[in-house]
């Protein structure tokens, strides 16, 4: 048991690592610190509600209990996977930029 709370500690914190910095790069300057903000939240109240989910699941079902960590982990890797790649571009500066820069790139493709 201790090796697998280790274990989804590892992959909770690498998750929210890779997410973080993605994110950051991914998005425009003007709406980056309310994403990273809204994240922030949601990453504290899900800090405050495992517990309360841990007591209750793990006396239902252990497996059930390691189930819940192992989806949301893959979940988390997942999501990391979908971000865009953003290396050797530059930083989007507004969402009017990002939206601007998006239609060329479609426009682009669809000659293609």
């Amino acid at each position: 048991e201790l090796s697998s709370g280790i274990n989804a500690e590892y992959g909770v914190s690498c998750n929210w690592m890779v997410i973080t910095l993605l994110t950051n790069e991914a998005l425009p300057t003007t709406i980056r610190a309310t994403v990273q903000s809204t994240g922030s939240t949601v990453a504290r109240f899900g800090a405050f509600i495992a517990p309360f989910i841990v007591k209750h699941v793990i006396n239902v079902s252990p497996l059930l209990f390691y189930g819940i960590f192992i989806v949301l982990t893959l979940l988390g890797m997942l999501t990391g996977y979908w971000l865009p790649e953003t290396r050797k571009q530059h930083l989007k500066g507004t969402i009017a930029t990002a939206i601007e820069e998006e239609e060329k790139e479609e426009k682009r493709n669809s000659k293609c």
